[in-house]
């Protein structure tokens, strides 16, 4: 994650990746498998194709070869400064053309390892997510794709069901106080959240999920290391998050408006098309006034937000796989 968020990638090397998709390979050919699932995994594509197996690659909508939309350069890269003073249309081709290029360099590692094990050609890192078939698991309006080759299918978001309720503990927070969940993943940076230990966030319950090392451990914060999500969005009022995909999703089926501090440039993707869809707001330049202002602002139009987006939510759950 330390060179992701410093944009290097040198860290992918041949000898280790072969490495890994030998031992996958060994998994794939001791339990005699007849099809590989991966997650954006890296080498499994070059292992299910030396094992001959079909590979199904669960994929993010805007990881495909067929998004719609540009991914945008980060805020922490080095030439983001340029490119946002520089027009829409010449901003999104010159990262196409940077994207382009990066993704090959990527790929550099692997192409060497397909050739040292005779296995098919493939162009680049984002040809190298690709499997057999391809299952986005993400919501159309929230990442289109021009038209689509026939192994390729939405499934929807995969949101996680808790089979059943362990958070009887809600039921004795203080109903009249707003609810805010913090909720800031495995790659969250809880420091950037210590505001909420002051006095005046006193008028808010905070509960946080994952904050092991007690950043936040002011009287009115509940610290939980897991939390069913679903249960704590029905009386939330507000969630801060990192903008990950099983988080958003959360957020966007329960109808709760997001605020959100990404820790590198996918979760950037998710909130930009957050915000296009008014589910939520970037949080990565706020100041702590500012963070004021949003908390105190989003909470205030917490019910117009939930009458406008609560349908709209049911809508989409109802088509989830």
């Amino acid at each position: 994650m330390s060179c992701i968020r410093r944009f290097e990638f040198d860290w992918l090397k041949q000898s280790v990746l072969e490495q890994i998709m030998l031992a996958q390979i060994n998994v794939i050919k001791s339990l005699g498998a007849e099809i590989v699932i991966g997650d954006m995994a890296p080498t499994l594509k070059m292992a299910a194709e030396c094992c001959r197996v079909p590979y199904y690659s669960l994929m993010n909508g805007y990881m495909t070869k067929y998004y719609a939309a540009t991914r945008k350069i980060s805020k922490r890269h080095q030439a983001f400064p340029v490119f946002k003073t520089l027009p829409r249309p010449l901003a999104n081709w010159l990262t196409s053309l940077g994207e382009s290029v990066t993704m090959r360099q990527i790929h550099y590692p692997f192409r060497q390892l397909r050739a040292q094990y005779q296995l098919k050609y493939v162009a680049n890192y984002i040809s190298e997510m690709e499997g057999d078939q391809n299952l986005i698991c993400d919501l159309p309006h929230l990442f289109p794709q021009r038209v689509l080759p026939i192994n390729y299918a939405f499934t929807g978001p995969l949101i996680y069901q808790p089979t059943a309720d362990k958070e009887q503990w809600i039921a004795y927070i203080d109903v009249k106080k707003p609810l805010i969940l913090v909720a800031m993943g495995s790659t969250g940076d809880w420091r950037k959240l210590g505001f909420l230990n002051q006095e005046f966030y006193s008028k808010y319950t905070v509960v946080t999920a994952g904050d092991v090392e007690g950043v936040l451990h002011a009287p009115h914060i509940i610290s939980r290391t897991f939390v069913n999500m679903m249960e704590v969005l029905k009386r939330a009022d507000l969630m801060i998050c990192h903008g990950g995909n099983g988080t958003i999703y959360h957020g966007i089926l329960a109808a709760v408006y997001m605020l959100c501090i990404s820790s590198h440039f996918e979760q950037e993707w998710n909130i930009e098309a957050l915000e296009k869809n008014s589910y939520g707001k970037s949080a990565d330049d706020f100041d702590e006034p500012q963070w004021r202002h949003a908390i105190n602002y989003s909470i205030e139009h917490r019910q117009l937000y939930r009458r406008l987006k609560q349908p709209e939510a049911k809508d989409q759950a109802s088509k989830r796989v």
